[in-house]
């Protein structure tokens, strides 16, 4: 069983090992279908070492989709535990104007934009968890 919580507070001093970005573009979610994992998925990815989470956002946003003129902001922190230890993750959200060139085909078969969550999720409870999460925030941004 997998369990995920969101952190209160802005503030976490922990080691976070993922940040993902729900992302609206054209009136949709934006999601990201991942070439080992089969299903769709918000992009995400892990901070490098020394890099902050906003700026490993940033990196994951341009490497998997492409985003050109976008707008983003941090939502909450969050925890998750697949029965062998709690990690933790930071929650963004982004406002997507212009798309350019994939540049991290190794990962990412393809990018596509949804009216509703896509059924074929990679991370199921992961991902559905945060998708409502950044549905509840979402469209505050302006481009």
């Amino acid at each position: 069983m997998v369990t995920v919580e969101l952190i209160a507070g802005e503030e976490f001093r922990g080691k976070l090992s993922y940040v993902v970005i729900a992302v609206r573009h054209n009136g949709g979610w934006l999601f990201v279908r991942h070439r080992r994992r089969g299903g769709w998925e918000m992009p995400a990815g892990h901070p490098d070492e020394g890099e902050s989470s906003v700026l490993a956002a940033v990196r994951e946003l341009i490497e998997e989709t492409g985003a050109i003129d976008f707008v983003m902001e941090p939502v909450s922190y969050y925890s998750v535990d697949a029965g062998k230890g709690r990690q933790y993750g930071r929650l963004f959200f982004a406002e997507v104007e212009r798309l350019g060139d994939l540049t991290d085909h190794d990962e990412i078969e393809s990018v596509r934009v949804f009216r509703r969550r896509p059924r074929n999720l990679s991370l199921p409870e992961v991902m559905s968890f945060l998708f409502r999460v950044a549905r509840r925030h979402g469209g505050s941004l302006k481009v």
